[in-house]
């Protein structure tokens, strides 16, 4: 969890420049024709003001994110490190070909997998090849905003990742029976 918290702050860092810039602009503004102080005289308390607005940013939405993430990291059994920040959270699962069943069929077979979380957009790809059968599960935020919450695309990724994975081995088990 440690690892994760700057993860966020570096994602948090430019959100939290615009911030600080915007809070900085509006103390300058509010200093000199409020008050009539000079500018000269304005910017190092704006420039104050500005990095207080970016640190205050940063400190309350990082610290709600972690705990965010940390509980849903908790719930799926999962432990919670710096990769869980990165959108779109990809997972790839890899097992030998399975002979008789299509990409399809197989694609079929793990669909009611990812059909759980509407606040999650989870998609999955099955290739078959002649040697292997490859499955690449991504999750990302249904919605813009909702961006920051980037763990919970990662444990639903890689919770949706283990049962991809059953679900194909389960495929492997029955060898070639037909569809």
């Amino acid at each position: 969890m440690l690892g994760y918290w700057p993860a966020v702050g570096r994602r948090l860092a430019l959100p939290a420049l615009a911030t600080g810039a915007v809070c900085a602009a509006a103390m300058a503004a509010a200093l000199v024709l409020g008050d009539g102080t000079s500018w000269s005289a304005a910017v190092p308390q704006a420039l104050a003001a500005g990095a207080v607005g970016a640190l205050a940013l940063v400190a309350v939405r990082s610290t709600s994110t972690v705990v965010s993430a940390a509980r849903t990291a908790r719930r799926y059994g999962l432990t919670l490190g710096p990769d869980a920040v990165a959108l779109p959270s990809v997972r790839e699962v890899r097992i030998p070909a399975i002979e008789g069943r299509t990409a399809f069929h197989l694609t079929d077979s793990v669909r009611h997998v990812v059909e759980k979380d509407p606040s999650v957009s989870v998609q999955v790809r099955v290739t078959t090849g002649p040697k292997e059968t490859t499955a690449v599960v991504e999750a990302h935020p249904a919605a813009t905003y909702k961006r920051p919450d980037a763990a919970a695309c990662w444990a639903v990724d890689r919770v949706v990742e283990q049962r991809v994975a059953q679900a194909l081995r389960a495929e492997t088990a029955d060898g070639g029976a037909a569809c």
